[in-house]
């Protein structure tokens, strides 16, 4: 039996090359946000978790805290447009309408009354 190392080899750098690539292709996102003021960031498809975080807490200035990162599917964020209150919320699901609902599901909860959707994004992947 003659096993062709070489071709093995080449077999085996691409199947590695071609699995690098993949996991680079999924991108990942945070959420950010200050609830005394209303102030948010999102980020989505940035390269890393890490990356992600740092650009939401930048979008949404000083006094944020990243409250959610996601790396697969969808993330939405909703705010209660009435004035009356500062209530919020925010979801991850596989897509972008499943994810507007669990955030608008959440500001209610929170007791907002005229709910809406202020960012949404999902990750390519």
């Amino acid at each position: 039996m003659h096993i062709d190392f070489m071709a093995v080899s080449k077999k085996l750098a691409l199947v590695f090359a071609l699995s690098v690539l993949a996991s680079q292709a999924i991108g990942a996102g945070a959420l950010a946000i200050d609830g005394h003021r209303g102030q948010y960031g999102f980020a989505n498809n940035t390269s890393s978790v890490a990356q992600a975080e740092q650009q939401a807490l930048k979008d949404c200035g000083t006094g944020c805290q990243v409250v959610l990162r996601f790396e697969n599917g969808c993330a939405a964020y909703a705010i209660d447009q009435s004035g009356e209150s500062r209530a919020y919320g925010w979801g991850a699901l596989k897509t972008a309408t499943e994810a507007e609902k669990r955030a608008m599901a959440a500001c209610e909860a929170r007791g907002g009354k005229s709910c809406k959707v202020q960012s949404s994004g999902c990750n390519k992947g």
